[in-house]
């Protein structure tokens, strides 16, 4: 990912959509370990050797987000959409024992409201830059020749001959 790179708002999003994608992925495959064994919960402790690999895929994913969530929220903001994007990060893995509770940190309605936040983006950003292209296309006309000031002895003449 280059950050100095300056993007579209329509490539933006795209980038984020797939960048929100692994982060649910990673998500889910922390959970998928997280509940193959009886554990305790321990939220802010260390996690066991077998959740490693997992852990350090979501933390990748997590900090690739954070880095996206700014512009994110300014976009939401441009185009009067729900922010939901502080509420992405701010979710507690291990918080609860496998054997309490059996529901992902992401539920199915947060999932289809990031969706829909991210599909209303893309359409309306990708209507902004077909306004812009069309302008930029767009080439006036030309204006007809500016006749040159003639007085009103010249302009009588001009008009009977």
């Amino acid at each position: 990912m280059g950050a100095t790179q300056v993007q579209s708002n329509l490539e933006f999003i795209q980038e984020l959509r797939a960048c929100v994608a692994r982060y649910l992925k990673a998500v889910d495959a922390w959970e998928a370990e997280y509940h193959k064994y009886y554990r305790l919960a321990r939220p802010h402790q260390t996690v066991s050797p077998d959740l490693e690999e997992a852990q350090s895929a979501y933390v990748t994913a997590r900090r690739e987000l954070e880095t996206l969530v700014p512009r994110a929220r300014r976009l939401c903001a441009k185009y009067d959409q729900r922010d939901l994007w502080p509420g992405l990060l701010r979710i507690q893995l291990g918080a609860h024992a496998p054997q309490t509770k059996i529901a992902s940190a992401f539920g199915r309605s947060e999932r289809i409201a990031i969706a829909d936040c991210l599909a209303n983006l893309e359409m309306q950003c990708g209507e902004q830059d077909m306004k812009a292209e069309a302008k930029a296309e767009a080439i006036p006309e030309p204006a007809p020749p500016a006749k040159p000031h003639r007085n009103l002895l010249q302009r009588v003449i001009d008009y009977f001959i």
